[in-house]
């Protein structure tokens, strides 16, 4: 096309406003014909149009488009004002924040105004919103981290041959051709899993006990902080990165990137008081050799009666790392608080060691009494027989740590790298089973082996138990704000308790008084949401194992569902706050003593008492959430894929013959997978897979 003439900035302006008018429009052309051939559920055109007028559309479409832009071209006027404002994937992001809003009111709380009710409407209502809340939200978190961006990339760059990579693309191919989009979380866990096998290692133990200054020696860095000061209700995760970086995870989502030097900030009790900052995960990233190979370490608050909020991530955490290691100084005896870390430990199948740290304040002998005495206490106690080494952070006795290291730890080390590639295989042919089911639900269509009639009981199951999970969130927040207004009943509580047993003339027993009450209160509180989210793990639970019955005849558990012994971890009252000793009046006539007690109390702790109240009522709501969204990924991981193949048959009916053969094919395809990979021999850890920059 020959250049037309120039055309000044102004004009270049009115030509480029209307023709993106004019490609809107044909947007909008296109919009139509897709809505009129796609499954919406609610279309506002009729498929009117044969298929050869379809074709005909598009292709007058992609022929003014091409004429419209060799124009613009040729006229100069494709530069910055034709450059796309927005990105896909915020826009799709900002649009799936609408779209949580349209199905949050549809919650039976925006319905009102419309009438009451029925118990059995209002549960299904909170169950599918659920439902499909969980679905937004998966697809967000998905988009947001790009991690499944490129699993098919990933997964073409492992090894060729067969085993579990070689399953696990066939997996992927069946999965992103079929649309089988329920099963992309479990994939995703897979291949992260196959590339980088982490083993944690978590470091327990009471405060002072040297457990910051081992982590320190064994990564040979600094960045942990020392000394006598508890460290905050966060455990610190320290992982390999290539450059040293502090990643803090807050409540409410937001997420900070900084230099490491600033981990004190967030970790220390001087810096960060009961945790004021509100953060829920601090994870620092080392260049550190030893952490090359996916060593994790863990360095946990520690425990003890100068530990504050910590103690309780602590213990929630137990159960969740790979080894843990519990350090006794030298120096003081084993007590019941160490006895029940062990027993913890033991109790979650954690494998379990015991360090005696600062062993260079003990001669030999002494030493070797000390860690006599320590596993006898272990035997007698707790019945059980766990190693217990001597280690010293001083640069004379490295000796000592690195014996632990060769003939200790190393050979926990190899044997986990078994078990993770035992486990891997496992949760991968557990994957192929159930997406081996699904294929087959779709060949044999709402008439197979399924009566109809027990698919849809089980899906209005899955839902109406999914509203649970609201109505725990709902009713637990309703705790929280009975707490946060109970002050005057703490404060008569312990005035009742100063009084009742005479204590007026000790100032500490009233400041132990003041603090017994507050953690009667707390604990109330703490006990009852604890009881209803143990209570609504039961009911999921119980549910999983109704649909699976149903689903997967014969099949064993994917493990996929919540323990509920896992909800502990409940968080202790922030008691710093209160005043340690309560001075009050001399006794004097009943009433009026009565009368200047409470007074002398509110003086001395009525700010005080409804600060623990209030910083207790936000820890606890920060657990609550934190134990919800864990129930509710364990429920979705295992009942989503239930929820879309009971959909999917039940809509679909019986499938073309076409596409029989190819489900057929598929199928077969698993079945082989399955068994070259079986014919593998076992290999220490797995396969790996290159990562992704």
């Amino acid at each position: 096309m020959a250049a037309p003439a120039s055309f000044n900035e102004a004009q270049k302006r009115r030509i480029v406003a209307n023709a993106e008018y004019a490609d809107k429009l044909l947007a909008d052309i296109e919009n139509i014909l897709a809505g009129a051939e796609a499954g919406r559920l609610f279309r506002r055109h009729r498929p009117d149009l044969t298929p050869a007028q379809s074709r005909l559309v598009r292709s007058s479409i992609t022929q003014f488009r091409r004429q419209l832009g060799r124009f613009l071209q040729a006229a100069a006027v494709d530069g910055e004002s034709r450059r796309p404002r927005f990105g896909a994937l915020h826009s799709i992001l900002v649009t799936l924040a609408f779209v949580r809003i349209a199905v949050q009111e549809m919650a039976p709380e925006h319905l009102r105004g419309y009438g009451a009710l029925e118990p059995d409407a209002d549960a299904a209502l909170r169950g599918v919103t659920n439902q499909l809340e969980s679905m937004i939200a998966m697809l967000e978190a998905e988009l947001r981290s790009g991690m499944g961006a490129d699993l098919e990339d990933r997964l073409a760059r492992g090894p060729e041959g067969g085993g579990i990579a070689a399953l696990l693309r066939t997996l992927e191919r069946i999965i992103r051709e079929e649309d089988l989009t329920e099963f992309r979380p479990s994939m995703l866990r897979l291949v992260e899993k196959l590339e980088s096998p982490h083993f944690e290692l978590a470091v327990f133990g009471r405060v002072s006990s040297g457990k910051s200054s081992l982590l320190n020696r064994l990564l040979g860095s600094g960045v942990l902080p020392v000394g006598v000061t508890p460290v905050t209700a966060v455990p610190v995760r320290i992982l390999y990165g290539e450059t040293a970086e502090l990643t803090v995870h807050f409540a409410g989502g937001r997420v900070e990137r900084l230099p490491v030097e600033q981990l004190p900030v967030f970790a220390t009790e001087e810096q960060n008081p009961a945790n004021q900052r509100e953060v829920l995960r601090l994870i620092v990233r080392l260049p550190s050799p030893v952490l090359e190979d996916g060593l994790v370490f863990v360095d946990t608050p520690g425990l003890g009666s100068l530990a504050t909020t910590g103690a309780a991530e602590t213990l929630s955490y137990l159960p969740r790392c790979d080894l843990g290691l519990v350090l006794v100084s030298a120096v003081t005896p084993l007590n019941e608080e160490d006895l029940a870390t062990v027993d913890l430990l033991v109790r979650a199948s954690t494998p379990a060691m015991v360090l005696l740290s600062k062993a260079d304040l003990l001669n030999g002998h002494d030493l070797d009494r000390a860690m006599r005495y320590t596993a006898s206490a272990l035997r007698r106690e707790l019945g059980v027989e766990l190693p217990v080494a001597a280690v010293s952070v001083e640069e004379k006795h490295a000796s000592l740590l690195e014996q632990w290291k060769r003939h200790s730890l190393q050979p926990v080390l190899e044997r986990h790298k078994e078990l993770a590639g035992e486990s891997l295989r496992r949760k991968a042919h557990a994957l192929r089973e159930s997406v081996a089911a699904a294929l087959r639900g779709r060949l044999e269509g709402a008439g197979g082996r399924i009566p109809r009639s027990e698919l849809e009981r089980t899906e209005d199951m899955l839902r109406r138990v999914a509203a649970g999970l609201e109505a725990a969130r709902r009713d637990g927040l309703d705790v929280l704000d009975r707490l946060r207004g109970r002050g005057e009943e703490l404060q008569r509580l312990a005035l009742e308790q100063i009084l009742g047993r005479r204590l007026s003339s000790n100032s500490e027993a009233c400041g132990e008084a003041l603090h017994k009450a507050a953690v009667q209160i707390c604990n109330a509180a703490a006990e009852e949401i604890r009881h209803q989210l143990k209570q609504l793990c039961e009911v999921l639970s119980a549910a999983l194992v109704e649909a699976r019955h149903v689903m997967r005849p014969g099949a064993q558990p994917e493990g996929q569902e919540s323990s509920c012994e896992e909800i502990r971890g409940v968080p202790v009252p922030a008691l710093e706050l209160l005043p340690r000793s309560v001075r009050m009046p001399a006794a004097g006539l009943p009433w009026a003593g009565r009368w200047f007690a409470a007074a002398a109390l509110e003086r001395q702790a009525g700010g005080a008492l409804w600060r623990v109240l209030e910083t207790y009522a936000r820890s606890l709501e920060s657990w609550l959430l934190r134990q919800l969204e864990l129930l509710q990924r364990r429920f979705d991981a295992e009942a989503g894929v239930f929820r879309a193949e009971i959909a999917r048959v039940l809509s679909a009916g019986e499938a073309a013959t076409g596409h029989q053969a190819r489900l057929e094919q598929w199928l077969q395809e698993l079945e082989r997978a399955g068994e070259t990979e079986a014919a593998q021999p076992p290999q220490a850890g797995g396969e790996t897979l290159t990562p992704t920059a």
